[in-house]
């Protein structure tokens, strides 16, 4: 995934190593080590997706290529599979702009529908939990009613977005 938010970044405009890493960080949810990032920009540079341009005193700063824009491309466009992380979806969103609306909507749509079923998963194991009066730990009860309240928390914020994307589509 730090390939494809620093191909994403790069997108933009193209940047040294220290404000990618500035940049990834401003993301909010990503924190990366210059031990990551310069192996990651040499693993690019190698496969022919970005390549350096003169940059602001001894720093290299790097652009990306045709080539690169094509990996970000199938990247960006690639069915997210049922393992995708938290962290994943969300360097997928902070580059959805890129994609024609129907598949943002797709691809929201995609993650409310996992959620959906993680919350009536969740919702199934807290009433066994519940009922289990025994064994029952208020922490972890506590705990399971907390993930589900940000799943759904979840759930109604991904409904906003295509409600959103839905209401850009009306008005064109």
């Amino acid at each position: 995934m730090l390939d494809f938010a620093v191909l994403g970044l790069l997108m933009e405009r193209a940047r040294h190593g220290y404000e990618l890493k500035r940049a990834l960080g401003e993301l909010g949810f990503w924190k990366v080590s210059f031990g990551s990032l310069y192996p990651a920009l040499r693993r690019l540079e190698k496969r022919g997706a970005i390549s350096a341009v003169s940059g602001t005193g001894r720093r290299k700063a790097y652009q990306i290529t045709d080539e690169g824009l094509k990996i970000f491309d199938t990247l960006l466009k690639a069915d997210p599979d049922a393992s995708e992380t938290e962290r994943a979806f969300q360097i997928r969103l902070a580059f959805l702009g890129h994609l024609p609306r129907e598949r943002r909507v797709q691809v929201l749509e995609g993650r409310r529908t996992k959620l959906s079923t993680n919350l009536k998963s969740a919702r199934e194991i807290l009433i066994d939990a519940r009922s289990n009066t025994e064994n029952q730990d208020r922490y972890r009860l506590a705990l399971m009613e907390h993930a589900m309240a940000t799943t759904e928390s979840d759930i109604a914020w991904l409904d906003g977005l295509v409600a959103a994307e839905r209401g850009v589509a009306s008005q064109n």
